[in-house]
């Protein structure tokens, strides 16, 4: 009788443990399309919205797969649903990498926010307008991201980004006393939250869209530097010449 108790106590607790995790999973909005990438070639990928509250943030993450696997490769945070209970477009740009062969994208939105199935688009994008507006209208990077998860990263004041290659991407060397002591060249945290986010974020009125690179290995003695591929610091370089957010020590750090 006691066992049939507490095998009948664990049947319980699990379907208590599943009603749960169904319930927070269901305070959420998601939707995912995978296609096809040509090499080199950006995508303006955009989905229908309606929001019952004003100023809801919704998430735009693009997963890029390669021989090796897939990886996160950007993730972009935007408040614009500032009108209730109208359809309203959002989007994100997608970059294919060297070697990409797929990209998917995943919209977010908490409870409360629809998604028009149906009204999912993709295109193909020239852009050639002003820096400015690029920014505006969230279609190029405006911070980077660095996943060290899985490594033995520290935190630290002045933590420095190399290439495979040896050349020093980021190192914040030209940044105020003041600042380092108040904000540092660099955030932190286990998981991307909003909050997070917003240390890449230009401007209130700018949609947030952060370049997102592996750390492959810890290098220095303190153990707060890393080093990337070759093929991510030059994604990176490129996405400079565009919006220099180095500069901006717009950089966050994910760590265990």
């Amino acid at each position: 009788m006691r066992i049939g108790r507490l095998t009948g106590l664990t049947v319980l607790t699990l379907l208590l443990i599943c009603l749960t995790a169904n319930a927070a999973l269901a305070k959420q909005t998601e939707f995912r399309k995978t296609f096809l990438l040509e090499a080199g070639a950006r995508y303006e990928v955009s989905v229908q919205v309606r929001a019952e509250i004003p100023n809801t943030p919704t998430v735009a993450s693009v997963y890029i797969t390669t021989e090796h696997g897939e990886y996160l490769r950007s993730t972009q945070l935007s408040g614009s649903l500032s009108r209730p209970d109208q359809w309203q477009t959002i989007s994100t740009i997608v970059t294919a990498p060297p070697g990409a062969q797929r990209a998917t994208v995943v919209f977010t939105a908490p409870e409360g926010v629809e998604m028009q199935w149906d009204e999912f688009n993709i295109r193909r994008v020239e852009l050639d307008l002003a820096d400015e507006e690029l920014i505006r209208q969230g279609l190029v990077y405006t911070g980077l991201i660095v996943d060290g998860r899985g490594l033995p990263l520290k935190r630290g004041m002045s933590p420095k980004i190399y290439s495979q290659s040896g050349h020093l991407i980021y190192a914040g060397v030209a940044v105020g006393y003041e600042f380092l002591q108040q904000a540092g060249i660099a955030a932190y945290g286990q998981e991307l939250s909003p909050e997070l986010l917003r240390r890449i974020q230009p401007d209130e009125k700018v949609t947030v869209s952060p370049l997102v690179v592996r750390a492959l290995e810890v290098t220095g003695t303190a153990e707060t530097s890393v080093v990337i591929s070759d093929e991510d610091a030059e994604a990176i370089l490129d996405a400079l010449n565009v919006y220099d957010f180095l500069a901006e020590y717009a950089v966050v750090f994910l760590v265990d």
